[in-house]
């Protein structure tokens, strides 16, 4: 028993340390939702209280659109109106901008200095400040409230870059736009602040284009804020005793990257000298929010994290009692279960336990009862709730109240004759009519006292009938489903199956077509040189004739001799040339076919079997007015399938036949090899055609692909190149062109290929 208390006291300190890490967790997640909240309001408030003030621009320019400029006295008296210092403390001054033409400047100047609306004197010391010549001014002319931002009168932002943009960017958008962070003319103290502006451009003038709005353009009315002025209005100060909040502008909206977060775009911080002096203070790590506001078409990064304190601060003191509670009651427990070895506190432990039982029987979520020759004596709570009884409704009734009507058959509430256990499910009547399935289980109470009863504890499971049910049916649609995809794989594979012995057919007919188009190419091309050796033979034929009538007769000079001979050896020159040059081709022919015929292993001079290639096709090319050059050198040595690279380049030879010179009267193509290391080399077909798309290109090895389809086109020709390459001749291949520059085919291919990779 003491070994029982110091487990309960060690697993009680578990629970509690538990329970504290459980609370510190909560805390967090509290305060994480509280700095949520806090930074979406300051966001907001900030968004919001910029709106209202961007508003009263909007009022200002729509009066001015409708009814033009307003003069000096209105101007102040409309902002008098405004009551700024009271509705719009974080104003610093409201503005009008108007654009001088250079030529109209001084002209300008006069009238300002002569104009008596709001003072009786004028304004004689007004002038342009900085002196510049360019071709506009944007002097400020109205300056309202004009006390404190006597600086700014006469002002020209066209001399100062940053003022410039932000006037150009309005003037070109229509929109309002607001300057950087600026130090303020008229504020002495430092501080940043910025300044809002909307074009006011002239009455009933055409604004649908950029040009339209630079020539119709009079003029801008602006805000001026002092940031620590507008963040003290909108910021609640018990909450920035709180929170550290830090706006940056990071540049135009416009741009397409804004930029790092720096001091010179620092235009507020609530705990430098912007927001006063205070105390050093620790942030909450991880509590930091960033936000980025679209502030006059200008990015601002709002970052506002949490001070360590009565807000953001974890409550050390829950803890520590949750700590001390934890582990007093840990000690109490180990010390009560020591103590249990003592047979009064035994007796004592009984029943506690068995009002504990009692207790727990009425929370538990099933159904606890015990049942009696055909009534309920008892049950728990749980029962009562489960099948929709009041409390104490259900003692004394027969069982048969739980059981549906038109139930056939015995009480199912009935214990085994042997006092054996009961396990059944069964469909019970609830109060209100409807029905629930439930799992019973059933025990005798005591074997040697049946009249006792059976005890029977009720689990509700509708919810995994219901849920076996619709699984019956998702498996039933699931089976159907399965079949069918199954009838559908069986006939997608007869399909490809019979697609495959097409393709095999169609690449089987493809090269014996090549084969017989090569064999008409070469009975063409030996019909010359054979033609040529008939005629002159039958020449010769005739020539002997003459001599031997001649040396029949009267005799022979032997001037006639001489000739006769001569006649003969050009005869024979002219055979013997012809019969040689048949002979080539049918040499070049013979092994062309062999190689492609036979397809066998041997080494080979890649430029023999280009040259040989080439011989076949010699009447094709002439008859399409294609050159054919070639630059291999007659050191590149193979020990492959020269039948397979002589496949490969008829192909190429075949589409650049068919496709590149469309339309053209003659073309050229060219061989060029080279060795890649000594393992290597590099094969390159091009020609100077009409090249491809980027369709065509994306699409040239798919099998039956070809945009001369009827017209001599098959679509494996390059297919065929494909898997002779990559299969045969353990190579790759890429294909470059672009529409009007030719097409060029690169092939790399190793120089040795052994049967096994081949295979």
């Amino acid at each position: 028993m003491r070994a029982q208390g110091y487990l309960a006291f060690t697993v009680g300190i578990c629970l509690t340390a538990w329970a504290c890490l459980f609370a510190m967790e909560t805390q967090d997640r509290q305060i994480a939702d509280r700095f949520g909240r806090d930074t979406d309001k300051v966001a907001r408030d900030t968004e919001a209280r910029l709106k209202t003030y961007f508003d009263t621009l909007l009022a200002i320019r729509g009066t001015f659109a409708v009814h033009g400029p307003a003069s000096r006295a209105d101007f102040h008296r409309y902002v008098s109106e405004l009551r700024l210092t009271d509705r719009y403390p974080g104003f610093q001054a409201i503005q009008w901008v108007l654009r001088v033409p250079e030529a109209e400047l001084a002209g300008h100047v006069a009238g300002v200095r002569a104009d008596t609306g709001v003072l009786p004197g004028g304004y004689p010391g007004y002038r342009i400040h900085p002196t510049i010549v360019r071709g506009e001014h944007f002097p400020i002319v109205y300056n309202e409230p004009m006390a404190g931002n006597e600086n700014a009168f006469g002002l020209d932002l066209a001399a100062l870059p940053a003022h410039l943009r932000a006037l150009e960017l309005g003037r070109d958008t229509g929109e309002l736009v607001a300057t950087e962070r600026i130090t303020l003319v008229q504020d002495a103290s430092g501080q940043p602040g910025f300044i809002a502006r909307l074009p006011v451009y002239r009455k009933n003038a055409l604004l649908d284009t950029v040009e339209q709005r630079h020539a119709a353009l009079v003029g801008f009315v602006a805000i001026v804020f002092r940031m620590t002025d507008l963040m003290r209005e909108v910021i609640d100060p018990q909450m920035l005793g709180h929170l550290h909040v830090v706006i940056h502008d990071t540049g135009y909206m416009q741009d397409d990257a804004g930029l790092a977060p720096a001091i010179d775009g620092l235009l507020f911080d609530s705990a430098g000298k912007l927001g006063g002096r205070r105390e050093a203070r620790t942030t909450v790590p991880g509590l930091l929010s960033k936000v980025v506001l679209n502030v006059g078409q200008r990015r601002w990064l709002v970052q506002v994290a949490g001070y360590d304190g009565a807000r953001y601060g974890r409550d050390e003191g829950t803890i520590w009692l949750i700590g001390g509670c934890g582990f007093l009651i840990s000690a109490l427990i180990g010390v009560l279960l020591v103590t249990l070895q003592r047979r009064r506190a035994l007796a004592q432990t009984l029943r506690a336990a068995l009002e504990e039982q009692g207790a727990l029987q009425d929370s538990a979520v099933v159904g606890i009862g015990l049942f009696s020759d055909g009534r309920i004596i008892r049950c728990n709570r749980g029962m009562e709730e489960m099948l929709g009884y009041p409390h104490g409704a259900l003692a004394g009734r027969p069982t048969a109240t739980l059981v549906q009507h038109g139930h056939a058959g015995p009480d199912p509430f009935v214990c085994g004759p042997g006092g054996q256990r009961m396990h059944r499910e069964l469909e019970l009547a609830r109060r209100d009519g409807g029905s629930m399935w439930c799992i019973v289980n059933g025990r005798m109470l005591d074997r040697q006292a049946p009249d006792k009863g059976c005890v029977w504890v009720l689990c509700d499971i509708s919810d995994r009938r219901r849920t076996e049910a619709a699984l019956g049916n998702s498996l039933a649609e699931l089976a159907r489903q399965k079949a069918q995809v199954d009838a559908a794989h069986r006939e997608l594979s007869d399909a490809l199956d019979r697609l495959r012995q097409a393709q095999d057919t169609l690449v089987t007919s493809e090269k014996m077509a090549s084969l017989g188009a090569l064999v008409a190419g070469i009975a063409h091309e030996l019909n010359t040189p054979i033609g040529n050796s008939l005629l002159t033979a039958t020449a010769l034929g005739d020539m002997v004739t003459d001599f031997r009538r001649q040396l029949d007769g009267p005799g022979v000079r032997r001037s006639a001799l001489e000739a006769h001979l001569d006649d003969a050896k050009t005869a024979c020159g002219i055979i013997a040339g012809s019969l040689g040059k048949a002979a080539d081709l049918i040499t070049s022919f013979k092994q062309v076919a062999v190689d492609q015929a036979s397809d066998q292993r041997r080494p080979f001079a890649l430029a023999d079997v280009v040259r040989d290639t080439l011989a076949t096709f010699a009447a094709q090319l002439r008859r399409a007015g294609c050159a054919a050059r070639v630059d291999v050198p007659d050191s590149l040595d193979f020990d492959s399938y020269p039948g397979s690279v002589s496949q490969v380049l008829s192909n190429l030879i075949n589409n650049a036949l068919l496709h590149a010179f469309e339309g053209r009267p003659h073309g050229l193509v060219t061989i060029a090899a080279r060795p890649l290391g000594e393992d290597m080399a590099e094969l390159r077909f091009t020609d100077d055609g009409v090249g491809m798309s980027d369709r065509t290109l994306h699409q040239i090895y798919d099998p039956f692909f070809t945009t001369r389809m009827g017209q001599g086109g098959s679509g494996l020709g390059m297919n065929i190149v494909y898997n002779i390459v990559t299969g045969i001749l353990k190579g790759t291949i890429r294909v470059e062109s672009t529409p009007g520059s030719g097409t060029a085919v690169v092939i790399t291919l190793p120089r040795s290929v052994t049967r096994a990779q081949a295979a």
